[in-house]
Order: structure tokens, then sequence, then C-alpha cells
């Protein structure tokens, strides 16, 4: 297997703690409705701190640009299933959310310093 380089991600315990806290509390206001959204909110938070590091030490970052109504949006139809299917849709619907992440998900340059 040729290794093209590392993935190297800086997430501290502080700024886990606080982005898992804020889902908690959506989750709670919304009544369990914002946990459709956090594996969007979960997934896109560690790919944003991750950066791809090649052989050479060169670093590329890994960005996830997706928004809110293209979440929204996926995650109604798959809460649809998920009712219609009294919850076994939503074993399927993490590995989906992990697919739909990816594909909105690009590797860039960091900028130089």
């Amino acid at each position: 297997m040729l290794k093209f380089g590392e993935l190297e991600m800086e997430l501290d315990v502080v700024s886990a703690f606080f982005h898992a806290f804020k889902w908690f509390l959506l989750t709670i206001l919304t009544l369990g409705l914002a946990a459709f959204l956090y594996p969007y909110a979960l997934t896109a938070f560690c790919t944003n701190r991750t950066r791809l590091v090649d052989r050479n030490g060169r670093s590329r970052r890994l960005v996830c640009d997706l928004d809110i109504a293209s979440r929204i949006g996926h995650a109604l139809l798959w809460f649809l299933l998920a009712w219609i299917t009294l919850g076994l849709a939503y074993f399927v619907y993490l590995y989906r959310v992990a697919k739909f992440v990816a594909k909105h998900t690009a590797v860039v340059e960091e900028a130089s310093s």
C-alpha cells in the first residue's frame, strides 16, 4: 500500500465539550428534533479540524462546505424514512450522513503564514 500522507485532527477537549453541550441544549429545546441534525454537525465539526499532511510535510486542510438548508433537507427525508420504518432507517441514516458530508468536503491548500 502506497502511503500518501497522514490525517491530523486539531481537536481539543474544551471545543468538543462545548460543541456537544450546544447540541445537547438544542436537542432539549427542539424536543429531540435537533438530534437529526447533530450527526451532520458532528461530522462537519471534526472534518473542518482535520488536515492532510503528505510525506514531504506539505499540509492541506479538509473543508466541509455544507449549508444548513442542505442539512435540513437531507435530515427531513431521513426523518420521514425513520418514522415510516419505526426507527430502523436511522441505522442506515448515520452511514448516509457520513457519505453526504464527505461529498461536500474538499481538500484545500493551507494559507501560507
